[in-house]
């Protein structure tokens, strides 16, 4: 049985942040909350993605809106380059956990009409976060690693074909310098 789609009504980043604006108080607490009842990070680790948190949550709360209009990706990437040196992979992916927590929280205490628009603003945020990260770190998604090998043991294959034909169509031992020959072309 097919589940309907639920449509939503995609919003601005004017309205994401007027949102973030509007119970910035209410997300930092929840912030706080959801970075203290996670079991799984360590004291360093904490300080370390509370300090991420922290300063995001001021990132989008900070803006004129006005000034912004619909070039906010260059606008997540000066943050995201500017945190740069203090990411590793665990704290980023804890910092986008606890962030969408704390927005999930706030949105269902809140009963807030565009419930399911706000999360999928969020969401294409952390999706344009996560790629710009993957591209300014080096990180290769597992996928393009896997076609790497892929061609890597295509062409190791196509060359052992091509040496099969050539020792097929030679005459052994007499025929050894040709071989070789043609093995340096390969």
């Amino acid at each position: 049985m097919a589940h309907p789609f639920h449509a939503y009504e995609e919003i601005t980043l004017q309205q994401f942040i007027l949102f973030i604006k509007s119970h910035n108080k209410r997300i930092e607490e929840n912030i706080n909350i959801h970075l203290n009842l996670e079991p799984f990070i360590l004291e360093p680790e904490r300080k370390m993605i509370q300090t991420l948190l922290e300063s995001f949550l001021r990132f989008l709360s900070a803006p004129n809106i006005d000034d912004i209009k619909d070039r906010y990706e260059e606008h997540l990437d000066t943050w995201l380059q500017s945190h740069l040196p203090l990411l590793k992979d665990n704290h980023f992916s804890m910092f986008r956990l606890i962030f969408e927590k704390s927005i999930v929280t706030s949105l269902v205490n809140l009963k807030h009409a565009q419930t399911l628009s706000i999360l999928m603003f969020l969401l294409s945020i952390f999706s344009h976060l996560i790629h710009s990260y993957n591209n300014w770190t080096g990180a290769e998604p597992e996928q393009h690693h896997k076609t790497k090998q892929e061609n890597a043991e295509l062409k190791r294959r196509q060359l052992l074909d091509q040496l099969d034909e050539l020792l097929i169509i030679s005459a052994g031992f007499k025929d050894f310098a040709f071989i070789l020959k043609k093995c340096e072309v390969l």
